[in-house]
């Protein structure tokens, strides 16, 4: 992963740091066995050669050269009834959930207000009255869209 040419700080430091722990792990066994600091440094920078010559050759490779499958082409999945991302739903079916998924109004704030003092009240308080309910109608707010757009265009410019 590069950004803008340069390798990520967190890659050098994973390049760095993986071949320094068997570096410093043959230094350490070296130390313990009992051998002259010359030798010491000699298989620290011996396991560290190694390392960062295993770490150039397995990050030139590619993950993986072949497929373990078959990709299905477009047809063949539309052939079997596949609902694609592309394939829009011409005709929803009655009892589709896509359809019955909004179908409840959302409660107007008279409601929430009732809903959460019968909560708080234990339900001590009686059923709101089941009379009709007046249409709530959005507001048009495209006038105030096209102006905010053209506030926008406006300090663009």
């Amino acid at each position: 992963m590069d950004w803008a040419g340069k390798p990520h700080p967190a890659e050098i430091l994973v390049e760095w740091g993986t071949p320094m722990v068997p570096a410093v792990a043959a230094g350490w066994a070296a130390s313990a066995a009992g051998l002259p600091l010359a030798a010491m440094v000699a298989a620290g920078m011996i396991a560290l050669a190694t390392g960062v010559v295993a770490m150039r050759l397995a990050g030139g490779a590619p993950l993986a050269e072949e497929l373990w499958f078959e990709p299905v082409g477009f047809e063949d999945a539309v052939a079997e009834g596949e609902l694609l991302l592309d394939d829009p739903l011409i005709e929803n079916a009655p009892d589709s959930r896509v359809v019955q998924l909004f179908a409840d109004p959302d409660p107007t704030p008279g409601e929430l207000v009732s809903r959460i003092s019968d909560y708080l009240n234990d339900g001590r308080r009686g059923s709101p009255a089941t009379g009709e309910v007046p249409e709530h109608r959005p507001v048009d707010a495209s006038d105030a869209l096209h102006a905010a757009l053209a506030n926008i265009r406006a300090s663009l410019r």
